[in-house]
């Protein structure tokens, strides 16, 4: 596919590819710089974008949104910061800096403080209640907007983003529900935007400025496209060189900020539309738009000037490059599975990706030596491993005696989950590219012998079996695998799930969306359930009813006993009983080997039960170290 220089203010872009800012928790609380933050941004550059807009950067310490964020705040960050950009530039892309603070968003334990906003309205996503500013306190906001301007041509960045939007300190002010303030900035709520406009235009030393916007917060009392008037009004009298359009509030509508897969793709276009509709500035739209036919309605419709790709470049950095020079077949798609990029980013691990562990390392290339390895099992581990070996030139074989792909072909099943087919026929598609040997019969010892390998590697994968608990054996009952393989169907509209986490949840999803269930009874022996977006949609579902801290007790003729402390309940009769619980690694195989070859490895759910990404991560340490 062909595609021309455009102009982005004074800017010549190679392409119309934009890279959005993604956060990437690859920093440290001094917000320096290291070889992760250099090695992701210079594939991201060799990878074909025109221009790359790096992470959200703080313009202070107290609008950090977690510990590991990038700032630009101190006389040392441009220093930092010119790391980046000089990476950026040598691999062919230009580098434009995201400049924010999330106000009511940010992180106590980022900041070391109480989050700051224009009143003390709390952000649902983080749970924390902020201390209204004082005037004090906007004033050096305001003057910190400035500052990053002026120390971006510095840093030696390209271009700037204004981040007005996604619910962050500007649409703070602009809205009732989030500002109750009685001064001149409640009394004029855009006068905060305003200043900082003015602070960051005028301190830009010819740089060209891109003002980001949420198209619509899709929240009650929240940004609406005609909210975006005053921004956009703001953006042309400062002459910016484009609008760029997310969907979303940090605190209010995550899924809309993360494009989550559920989020209709109708409702994204009908805003990105009506933007275009309300500007003749060039427009940059970006939120799952990683999709060839998409990236073309787009252009050539004309409700856009620009793609920005975000978590689709952190599962194939070289997405644009394969793009463009038609090598569609080899382009690996994000499934929106959130798994390894904003699970990870949370929980400070870094940005990563559940099929991309070279993400910020090189890609395996042929070693020069001569292996042959034999893996057992056609799941995500087992693939992985098998592709990577093949990467480093070594021989590899796959015993596979199902379908390929494991249990990642459940993984497509629940509701909203149907995109992952993306990511899944992206590791298949690698694997018969690099010419991986796949035998599809289960694998022995006297088979796996005749190869006569170096290396074995066993990726079983794990059994799902019944728990056992008093009177199970009288009830209609199943495990979520066999639920989920369509071995056994459910039956009736009660439902009783027996373990709340990610399949449980799916499970409860699935019952209630797909089968009709009228009513599904979660149980899970956790006090504290880990947050996520389907447990969100199942405690506002009415039919489904989730009870954590509980342990299930017996099954009798009366009814369901659980145990929540020292209180027992009963739950009455289901019709169906789906376990979630009880899934053991299945090692009957590696037990019977271990011993008979010089080298046998054990990965993924065969070793321990885990997700996707634990699976390609292990794959990759396996290969890494042969």
């Amino acid at each position: 596919m062909n595609f021309s220089s455009k102009q982005l203010g004074n800017l010549t872009l190679k392409n119309p590819f934009i890279m959005a800012p993604v956060k990437t928790a690859y920093g440290n609380p001094k917000g320096e710089v290291n070889e992760l933050h250099l090695k992701f941004y210079e594939k991201v550059a060799k990878g074909g974008v025109s221009l790359i807009i790096i992470e959200p950067t703080a313009v202070l310490k107290s609008g950090r949104e977690h510990p590991k964020q990038l700032c630009i705040d101190e006389p040392h960050c441009i220093d930092e910061l010119k790391k980046i950009t000089d990476t950026i530039h040598k691999n062919g892309s230009l580098a434009c800096i995201n400049i924010t603070h999330a106000g009511r968003a940010a992180n106590p334990k980022a900041s070391g403080q109480p989050p700051i906003a224009p009143s003390a309205i709390p952000c649902p996503a983080t749970k924390q209640t902020p201390k209204e500013m004082t005037k004090d306190e906007i004033k050096e906001i305001i003057k910190a907007f400035g500052d990053a301007a002026k120390k971006a041509k510095d840093a030696g960045f390209d271009a700037i983003e204004l981040q007005a939007g996604m619910g962050y300190i500007i649409p703070q002010f602009l809205k009732e529900r989030t500002n109750k303030r009685t001064d001149e900035y409640g009394q004029d709520k855009t006068l905060f935007a305003k200043e900082v406009f003015d602070a960051v235009f005028s301190n830009a030393n010819g740089l060209p400025v891109i003002v980001r916007i949420a198209g619509s917060e899709f929240v009650e009392d929240g940004i609406t496209p005609k909210d975006n008037e005053i921004i956009i009004k703001l953006a042309e009298e400062h002459k910016a060189c484009a609008i760029h359009v997310g969907l979303g509030s940090a605190c209010d509508t995550p899924p809309w900020y993360y494009s989550a897969t559920f989020t209709p793709a109708e409702k994204q276009i009908e805003v990105f539309k009506a933007i275009k509709s309300m500007t003749k500035l060039p427009t940059i739209v970006d939120g799952r738009m990683a999709d060839v036919d998409k990236i073309k309605e787009a252009l050539n419709d004309g409700w856009a000037d620009f793609i920005g790709l975000g978590k689709s470049l952190a599962c194939d950095q070289e997405f644009v490059k394969k793009l463009t020079e038609d090598r569609l077949d080899e382009i690996a798609y994000c499934g929106g599975c959130l798994q390894g990029c904003l699970l990870n980013v949370k929980s400070g691990v870094g940005l990563g990706c559940i099929i991309n562990p070279f993400i910020n390392k090189d890609k395996f290339t042929p070693s020069g030596k001569s292996l042959k390895l034999v893996v057992v099992g056609g799941g995500p581990a087992g693939m992985a491993c098998a592709t990577y070996a093949k990467m480093k030139g070594y021989d590899a074989i796959l015993f596979e005696k199902k379908q390929l792909g494991g249990q990642f072909n459940l993984a497509v099943k629940p509701p909203f989950k149907e995109t992952m087919k993306r990511p899944l026929n992206s590791m298949i598609k690698e694997l018969e590219r690099v010419g991986v040997n796949v035998i599809h019969e289960e694998a022995t010892y006297d088979k796996i012998k005749a190869h006569n390998p170096d290396v074995v590697v066993i990726a079983t994968g794990a059994n799902s079996i019944l728990p056992r608990i008093e009177g199970i054996e009288n009830e209609y009952a199943m495990d979520a695998f066999s639920y989920f393989e369509g071995i056994k169907e459910p039956k009736g509209k009660r439902a009783l799930v027996l373990g709340v986490g990610l399949i449980g949840r799916e499970t409860i999803e699935d019952l209630l969306l797909k089968k009709g269930f009228e009513e599904v009874v979660g149980v899970d022996i956790l006090e504290e359930l880990p947050e996520d977006f389907t447990l969100a949609r199942l405690k506002n579902n009415a039919k489904a009813r989730i009870i954590a801290g509980a342990r299930l007790e017996r099954f009798t003729n009366d009814g369901v006993i659980i145990k929540k402390g020292e209180t027992e309940e009963n739950l009455g009769k289901f019709d169906t009983v789906i376990t979630s619980i009880g899934t053991k690694p299945n090692t009957t195989l590696y037990e019977e080997i271990k011993d008979k070859f010089d080298k046998v490895e054990l990965i993924g759910d065969a070793n321990k039960v885990a997700d996707i990404y634990s699976a390609t991560q292990q794959a990759y340490s396996v290969i890494e170290k042969l």
